[in-house]
């Protein structure tokens, strides 16, 4: 936006900055980055193997929880 003051330049900035930190911490909080963080920590643990595809792994995901059903709140 070219007619903005610096001032209102800094308050546009610091929302998009909270905003994209919420965001991140929403996609944790509903598992939404849960493939992005298997694939990051796969890479650095395993660099010499492909990691699975983003469906198999959702359906591994899907099949561990089925196999292991949570017993309780904690």
């Amino acid at each position: 936006m070219s007619g903005e003051s610096p001032g209102l330049r800094g308050i546009l900035g610091a929302v998009r900055e909270r905003l994209a930190a919420f965001r991140a911490l929403w996609r944790d909080f509903t598992g939404e980055s849960a493939y992005e963080k298997y694939v990051e920590r796969h890479r650095r643990e395993h660099p010499g193997h492909a990691p699975m595809t983003e469906r198999e792994f959702w359906r591994a995901r899907a099949r561990l929880r089925e196999d292991n059903p949570p017993t309780g709140c904690c």
